[in-house]
């Protein structure tokens, strides 16, 4: 399971991380264990910039990281892969440009199987990009060579304004995911004119069809 050691690195070290400097960005230091929905300020200014949603009964958990990874850095969402998709985020403000995280799976193997897919869509739900990301242990730079799980870098630029954008973890072999540092233009500083929220529920819960769920593993 992923470790619960929190790493104190710090907001400036979450920066140096992160796949952009982007002004939002995203650290997911507040406790949400067992919340299916969470807002965050991605900016600062008190005002919530984005919503993460699951369709998972148990909700997803805040943990993290492993004791020798590069791209999760202090405490990160953390939830299963068993759904289609397994987590979504709603931009309140619109996002625009580039959007980027790091991302882990639990599991001790790399192939197929540590892959997933990030897709940006705009409020018609239109498809404006989508990306498929496979996670190794051989990462940039973890203290001994290699990282304790599979992780990667997602980096995604598209044309146009992101009003949600979902995430698709493989669930042959890794159960359970993790993802750390959000970034991109999507803040109410950068972005202060707000775009209608889709109807985020029901497309996630289409992934509910036929599928059923194990019980949560807590990551300690």
């Amino acid at each position: 399971m992923l470790n619960k050691h929190i790493l104190a690195l710090g907001l400036a070290s979450a920066v140096a991380f992160s796949p952009m400097a982007n002004a939002a960005l995203i650290t997911f230091d507040t406790v949400v264990t067992g919340a299916t929905s969470f807002g965050y300020d991605g900016d600062g200014d008190g005002v919530n910039d984005v919503i993460f949603s699951t369709t998972d009964p148990s909700g997803f958990n805040t943990v993290g990281p492993g004791p020798n990874m590069s791209y999760i850095n202090e405490q990160g969402i953390e939830g299963t892969t068993l759904l289609s998709p397994d987590l979504g985020i709603s931009f309140l403000n619109g996002a625009v440009g580039t959007l980027g995280f790091g991302f882990a799976m639990d599991t001790f193997t790399t192939d197929s199987s540590t892959a997933m897919t990030f897709s940006v869509f705009d409020a018609a739900d239109a498809l404006l990009a989508s990306t498929t990301v496979l996670a190794d242990f051989t990462v940039t730079s973890p203290p001994s060579g290699l990282s304790s799980f599979p992780e990667a870098l997602v980096s995604l630029s598209f044309l146009g304004t992101a009003s949600y954008a979902t995430f698709d973890f493989n669930s042959t072999n890794a159960p359970r995911y993790i993802i750390d540092n959000f970034t991109g233009t999507f803040g109410s500083t950068e972005r202060p004119s707000t775009v209608p929220e889709p109807a985020t529920v029901a497309l996630f819960a289409l992934g509910l069809t036929g599928l059923g769920f194990s019980r949560r593993r807590r990551a300690n």
